[in-house]
């Protein structure tokens, strides 16, 4: 059976879209993306999300290598691509923000993560600085990230497509992948007809369904995908004096959160010691990010969340969050608003790998030109473009 197509990308997300990108613009010609969406409705992790561009404080080269190494790599990559094709972007920097005593070591722990990674610029700032910055905002220390932004999500997602210029295959999922000698034979079904075709190369994208694309040529493939919904609120600074934020991202100091969703509220060493115990999980809390307009200026809707619910299914987009749970969330930092400000943003669907608090990107064992990539949650987006250059230098 002879090969139809040189690389078929399963997933049109913002990775598997930078992927393509990256082999179309290496000079591959036969590159196939697809996509389970509709062309007009790309609903995904990609397209729900707050459009943070990170800057990789959060992520331990011990602990978290891939994330550590990508996201700062992923973070200049992201600008200059934005910059060079006109995504709307902006680089309003972020604060990390303590409100006591307690939270501090949590945040000099994010300043030695920075250094470590190599992350420019980031300075540990007393109060009295950070109010010349944001009056409106309520710490004892903060670390300002020059590097932090946001992002068009939608555009970013859309320009890698046109410029990929791939064979789009849209409202099309994947029934089956069965390994040949020469390549991958490729089960698809569309509202329109089903398809099959041969691949020389696979690279699995696929987001929330990432771990049953995997045990397609892999039976026994060891990762499972929980789905996680993140619900977020919306307010406008335009509201009252009180609100009127500068367009920053503003988050709390790290933490720790137990299975049910009650936060740890204990010393860094307790939440170390319960962290390694698999007690807790680490969340980076809910967060304050701006918005923007078609052209990458400030709007005055700044987004709260997210409101996270773990063990879900993986099409529940319901939104369960009262006002009060933003509110109450951010209060410490942001003490100014009220559940009578905040309405629906919008709700996503991260995936995460059970056991696994890195990114999953590696040929299947079961077949070399399959490459995995599960779990990419964040700071998947910021480290797209990074993503996509680490798997073409080093398993393609």
């Amino acid at each position: 059976m002879p090969v139809d197509v040189d690389y078929v990308v399963v997933g049109g997300g913002v990775v598997g879209r930078a992927v393509a990108y990256a082999l179309r613009k290496r000079g591959e010609q036969s590159v196939a993306v697809i996509e389970r969406c509709p062309r007009d409705l790309i609903e995904n992790q990609s397209t729900r999300n707050a459009g943070v561009i990170h800057a990789g404080v959060y992520y331990r080269p011990s602990i978290q290598p891939l994330k550590a190494r990508l996201c700062v790599i992923g973070n200049r990559l992201l600008y200059d691509f934005c910059e060079e094709f006109g995504v709307p972007h902006a680089r309003t920097g972020k604060l990390v923000v303590a409100t006591c005593e307690r939270e501090e070591p949590y945040l000099l722990d994010c300043l030695e993560t920075a250094r470590q990674n190599a992350v420019p610029d980031v300075r540990l700032i007393d109060a009295d600085e950070q109010r010349t910055i944001e009056p409106r905002i309520v710490s004892t220390k903060a670390l300002l990230v020059p590097t932090s932004g946001v992002i068009d999500a939608a555009a970013y997602l859309d320009t890698l497509r046109r410029r990929a210029g791939c064979h789009d295959l849209f409202h099309t999922r994947v029934e089956g992948i069965h390994r040949l000698s020469h390549g991958f034979e490729v089960f698809t079904r569309s509202p329109a007809r089903t398809e099959t075709f041969v691949a020389r190369t696979v690279i699995n994208a696929a987001g929330l369904e990432s771990d049953d694309i995997a045990r397609m040529i892999d039976p026994d493939s060891p990762y499972q995908l929980v789905a996680y919904r993140g619900e977020s609120a919306k307010f406008y600074t335009t509201r009252r004096d009180e609100l009127a934020l500068r367009p920053l991202n503003v988050y709390p100091v790290p933490c720790g959160v137990y299975p049910d969703g009650r936060l740890a509220d204990v010393s860094f060493e307790e939440f170390k010691t319960l962290l390694a115990q698999g007690t807790i999980l680490e969340t980076f809390g809910m967060h304050i990010t701006p918005t923007l307009d078609e052209h990458g200026n400030a709007s005055p809707t700044m987004t709260v969340g997210p409101a996270v619910t773990r063990g879900v299914a993986k099409d529940d987009f319901r939104s369960l969050a009262p006002p009060e749970r933003y509110c109450g969330a951010v209060e410490r930092f942001f003490p100014a608003l009220q559940p009578a400000d905040v309405e629906l943003h919008h709700v996503g669907i991260q995936a995460r790998v059970v056991g696994h608090r890195d990114w999953v990107i590696e040929p299947s064992p079961e077949a070399e030109q399959f490459i995995n990539l599960i779990g990419i949650n964040s700071p998947g987006l910021t480290s797209s473009l990074a993503i996509a250059s680490y798997i073409l230098e080093e398993l393609l």
